[in-house]
């Protein structure tokens, strides 16, 4: 699944217009959240979704106009009454989005897309202002502010000086997209954080790990696939994965590159993969470990572990058995649980 920021990158880069539209407020019920975007091409198709119904389609005409106008512009959506009736996207509500058109002459803007397309690839994060104001022009300069986890700057945004922008290095640590004033009385930005991509790193391609590849591949989950038998791994089994490694399990981990969004689900074939995918998984900043199996052969793998020195601690960080306790039996049950237990984690991450 591509990052819409990556896409606009590529888009620009390609020498196309865009409007970037995203959700900056929103009160009472929606069907997505402050942050959610979508992107809007000079030919009137969208990728992503914000919603659908009446917002999105009010968003398609609206980012025609901001195109042929050539600025920002902000669309309050307010969605009661008879609208919430013939709606089944909006339950009610009011919902603000920014739209913002992005021009391939706009070296700035591409600069910073195409800095924040590289730095997620590399598993590293930082934190995005836009200037929020209807009326402002795609060649404006200062509009726009990346500020990386290292501290370090591109862009400039409003009124805000070298000095201002080392202050707002504290927005880092934030979680969720908000509107805000940086500074009392100044401009009203958009602030976003900008983290790498969520990698499922799915051991054992079995027919379990089929089914999760797909409905992790559909929420948004980057998804790797690895087994040692090219027969099992190969994209006509997995054609939702990202990519595919064929090798022995022992040899995978000093060829993958595991940080804090990384998610490791274990369904190999059998309890000695297990056992060795899981050690090297502990060792591993990976934001989330699961395995499945039933809770006799957890007990008997932890057991081995704790004998070569693993921390009951650190193995009580593990979701094993695999997955949220819904009762799933087939396997297709058995994968809508693990991908719910990983948007769970994801969600409160």
């Amino acid at each position: 699944m591509e990052n819409p920021f990556e896409d606009i990158s590529k888009l620009l880069q390609e020498g196309q217009k865009v409007v970037l539209a995203r959700i900056i407020r929103q009160v009472g019920s929606s069907p997505r959240a402050i942050g959610t975007k979508c992107i809007v091409l000079e030919d009137g198709s969208m990728k992503g979704t914000i919603g659908g119904g009446l917002l999105e389609h009010q968003v398609m005409e609206r980012a025609k106009e901001s195109l042929k106008e050539e600025k920002t512009s902000i669309i309050h959506f307010q969605l009661t009454g008879d609208e919430v009736a013939k709606s089944d996207m909006l339950c009610g509500g009011v919902v603000d989005v920014y739209l913002e058109p992005v021009f391939p002459e706009n070296t700035a803007a591409g600069e910073i897309f195409k800095r924040i397309s590289n730095f997620i690839r590399e598993g590293r994060k930082g934190v995005l202002f836009t200037l929020v104001s209807a009326g402002i022009r795609p060649e404006d300069q200062t509009s726009r502010l990346l500020i990386e986890e290292d501290s370090s700057t591109m862009g400039e945004i409003g009124t805000v000086s070298e000095k201002g922008k080392k202050k707002l290095a504290k927005f880092l640590e934030i979680k969720k997209p908000k509107l805000t004033e940086i500074e009392k009385g100044k401009e009203i930005v958009f602030i976003e954080p900008v983290r790498p991509y969520d990698i499922l790193y799915l051991f054992g391609a079995g027919h379990v790990s089929t089914f999760v590849a797909s409905l992790a591949s559909m929420v948004g989950f980057r998804v790797i696939v690895i087994d040692d038998r090219k027969e099992f791994a190969n994209k006509e089994r997995f054609k939702e994965a990202d990519e595919l490694i064929v090798l022995p399990f022992s040899d995978v981990f000093e060829k993958i590159n595991i940080s804090s969004s990384s998610y490791i689900a274990i369904i190999t074939r059998g309890h000695i993969h297990d056992l060795n995918v899981l050690r090297e998984a502990l060792k591993s900043s990976s934001g989330y470990i699961g395995m499945i199996g039933s809770k006799r052969k957890r007990e008997k793998i932890y057991q081995a572990l704790m004998e070569e020195g693993v921390t009951e601690e650190r193995l009580k960080q593990v979701h094993s058995p695999i997955g949220m306790d819904i009762g799933a039996e087939t396997p297709e049950e058995i994968a809508v649980s693990i991908v719910a237990e990983l948007i769970r984690v994801r969600a409160s991450s």
